[in-house]
């Protein structure tokens, strides 16, 4: 999942042996998300504007209809909140003015070598919006609302000048929640914590505008949505984040959380989505996530650990291997603060023999700097 950017997924459970209840509210008297609470749909696909943090976040492998053009897209609003005693108030008509929204669109033209991104930066009102009852977002040229029926939904993103995708995508298997007793950690901090809800493998379909022309584009999806009033644990700078889906109907989702020291958080986690959407995972001390080779951006000067090995036991197959290489190099995105770029982009994925097994989205965030100081 970044700028100003807010996103990973964390697990919580037992620290010491026993399970430890997260802070009710943060030091600045925003409510924290609690173990066993048992979202109810559409209603929690829609905004939880009293918490501070929150995020919709899609990615997708697109193939050109009759053709051999590959995409790779991201879409991602994140909502901020203000004051905690005026975030639950709703906006003043059309100019809302205590939450903030942020729209993050970025499109990797796979076959080109071209990527295209945009951000914008919106207060609450006529440019950005999102329902309390629903999914209905509508911020900064992305916009997504339910499908009749409830049984998926549209999402439109825009990139830069008339460049436009409009999907509609539609879920194979079932939401799935991850964490323990609902929630999520980013490290040891009782503050922080989230729900993290997840369509792993959406079925998509639409079409592409794009250098001119209009073309019908479909593939799969994943798609994450995380509500939180905090951000990294204090020792923590950034993540290394991936949602892979396999050949097999399976989806992985792995992530290293890096301390300040550089090592990985013992938080840090792999998590196995079956062709049912049932999860299994192991935490840090059952895989490794190791780094085969960089990239250096010629923007930013920044370096990316952009091919990376993950190493796991799975508690059903034993010791499996993914290698994650970019299908093109440069897919940092630079937003209107450099110093908050980040890498997110298309992968393959393979096995230890080199056979191709999937494709995945890789995030790399906070190697401009301390990610969790900014954000906190």
């Amino acid at each position: 999942m970044k700028i100003t950017i807010l996103i990973l997924f964390f697990l919580p459970a037992l620290l010491n042996g026993e399970w430890i209840e997260p802070f009710t509210r943060t030091a600045e008297g925003l409510p924290v998300p609690y173990s066993d609470y048992k979202p109810v749909f559409p209603r929690d696909h829609g905004s939880h504007r009293g918490y501070g943090i929150e995020w919709w976040y899609w990615v997708g492998h697109l193939t050109e209809k009759g053709g051999e053009e590959k995409f790779g897209f991201q879409s991602t609003v994140f909502r901020l909140a203000g004051d905690p005693q005026e975030a639950r108030k709703p906006a003043f008509g059309n100019f809302g003015n205590r939450q903030l929204y942020m729209a993050h669109t970025a499109l990797s033209d796979l076959n080109g070598e071209k990527y295209l991104h945009r951000d914008r930066i919106l207060r609450e009102g006529w440019q950005a919006s999102a329902s309390d009852r629903t999914l209905s977002l509508k911020v900064g040229g992305i916009e997504a609302v339910m499908l009749d029926g409830g049984t998926g939904h549209r999402l439109k993103c825009g990139f830069l000048g008339d460049d436009l995708l409009e999907l509609e995508l539609v879920p194979k298997k079932p939401l799935v929640r991850f964490g323990d007793n609902g929630l999520s950690r980013k490290g040891n901090g009782r503050s922080s914590v989230s729900w993290y809800w997840s369509y792993t493998r959406l079925q998509a379909k639409g079409k592409l505008r794009y250098e001119g022309k209009e073309v019908e584009v479909s593939g799969s999806a994943w798609m994450d949505h995380e509500i939180s009033s905090s951000q990294l644990g204090d020792d923590l700078e950034g993540w290394d984040w991936t949602c892979i889906q396999l050949a097999d109907d399976t989806e992985v989702k792995a992530y290293r959380l890096r301390r300040k020291d550089g090592r990985s958080d013992p938080w840090s986690a792999v998590y196995w989505i079956d062709e049912h959407g049932k999860t299994e995972r192991v935490y840090g001390n059952n895989f490794s996530w190791i780094v085969e080779r960089t990239w250096t951006s010629p923007s930013t000067g920044l370096k990316y650990p952009t091919t990376v090995r993950i190493e796991a036991i799975r508690p059903d197959r034993g010791k499996v291997v993914y290698r994650l290489s970019p299908i093109i190099e440069n897919q940092e995105f630079i937003g209107k603060i450099k110093s908050n770029a980040y890498w997110e982009g298309a992968c393959r994925v393979s096995d230890d023999q080199g056979r191709t097994v999937g494709k995945a989205y890789l995030e790399l965030a906070g190697y401009a700097g301390d990610l969790g100081a900014r954000l906190n």
